[in-house]
């Protein structure tokens, strides 16, 4: 009797994997069915589904099934489509997701994304986590043995199965023994991580590089040179203000080049972190002591408004790059350095909640205080 239970599971086990399927490239509806429904009676099995579910695509990489004279589409964890092939109907099952607040705590031996992978998790919580903490610490220059993490993170289940992070709530990073800690909060179309004093993690950047002038050139692909007098793209912004206007680096950052060249006149280009660098053009001087190699904060001045190089009036060419890419400077987005005074208080109570997660993480963290 046992090994007749044992046969009869392997005929059922052949039988519902053979009737789930996988969507390939170049499926419809119709390809799929056309064997099953006329084309008349798959035109309004489509017509229904299109109103059930205005936005559903058939995707490559989706399974289906066949049960019973209908088919059952399983778009993705969270919803089932069940098509009645009898009476073209469409219905259409959302499962709920729950979302299970989790900590995850680790050490570095020998780098974030092996840290958080050796604990069974998704390589993309470590891209997440190097994001939020991108512009105080370089993840490919600042980490050592023996830097912790802890991370406060939604879990996302459906149907009893993990399915993906949802936000991540706070953090605390241990870097080279200083602890930065990372606190979620959205309001006041505000939305981002702050320290817990308010301060935004993202590092601003200055709008523009002077304190007065005015734009005479905006990012351009493609621009009528005013020296060559040729098109070709303009990959910054020009500042016009009279020669000898100080000049102030945007962010902080070191400086990698300091120099002349025929189309740039004087220039500077400074270093930031996790790929991001800005260039400053036709200066008239440089400031008195700068050198390449020399960190910079934030507003310092790095040299004076000129018309060196290819230039028909005093001005500075600002530009800025992210990994290799040029970004348009008008459309870059500095986030906010500090909330406004009327959103601490709001603050403070949403993120009480994950403070007490992050403080209940660390065995040493009355130590690791005191570093800060």
């Amino acid at each position: 009797m046992k090994k007749f239970y044992t046969i009869l599971f392997m005929f059922y086990s052949i039988f519902t994997f053979a009737n789930t399927l996988t969507v390939k490239n170049g499926d419809s509806i119709y390809s799929i069915l056309n064997e099953k429904l006329t084309p008349k009676e798959i035109l309004i099995l489509n017509k229904n589904l299109k109103k059930a579910d205005p936005e559903f695509v058939l995707k490559k990489g989706v399974t289906y099934t066949f049960q019973s004279n209908k088919m059952i589409i399983h778009d993705g964890f969270t919803k089932d489509i069940i098509l009645d092939l009898n009476s073209l109907q469409v219905k259409i099952i959302k499962y709920p997701v729950k979302k299970i607040d989790t900590v995850i705590s680790g050490e570095i031996n020998y780098s974030l994304f092996e840290a958080i992978k050796s604990m069974g998790e998704s390589e993309e919580l470590a891209v997440r986590l190097a994001e939020i903490f991108e512009w105080e610490i370089d993840f490919f220059k600042d980490i050592r043995p023996g830097d912790q993490f802890s991370i406060v993170v939604e879990k996302l289940f459906c149907k009893d199965k993990f399915i993906g992070y949802g936000k991540i709530l706070g953090a605390d990073f241990v870097n080279q023994g200083r602890l930065i800690r990372a606190l979620y909060f959205e309001g006041n179309k505000i939305r981002g991580y702050f320290t817990p004093e308010g301060k935004s993690l993202k590092k601003g950047f200055l709008k523009a590089p002077l304190k007065f002038g005015r734009i005479t050139s905006t990012f351009k692909i493609k621009r009528l040179h005013p020296v060559l007098k040729t098109y070709r793209p303009h990959y910054g912004v020009d500042y016009a203000a009279p020669i000898g206007t100080p000049v102030h680096a945007t962010a902080d950052g070191i400086v990698v080049k300091k120099g002349y060249s025929k189309a740039n006149g004087y220039y500077v280009k400074l270093k930031h972190n996790n790929g991001y660098y800005t260039y400053y053009l036709h200066f008239s001087r440089f400031k008195k002591g700068l050198k390449i190699g020399h960190y910079v904060k934030q507003g310092d001045i790095i040299g004076y408004v000129g018309m060196t190089g290819y230039a028909t009036g005093p001005h500075v060419d600002y530009r800025i790059t992210k990994n290799g890419k040029f970004i348009n400077p008008l459309r870059f987005k500095s986030p906010t350095k500090t909330l406004p005074k009327n959103l601490v208080s709001d603050f403070r109570k949403n993120t009480e909640y994950v403070e007490a997660l992050l403080n209940s993480s660390y065995y040493k963290y009355a130590k690791l205080q005191l570093l800060q």
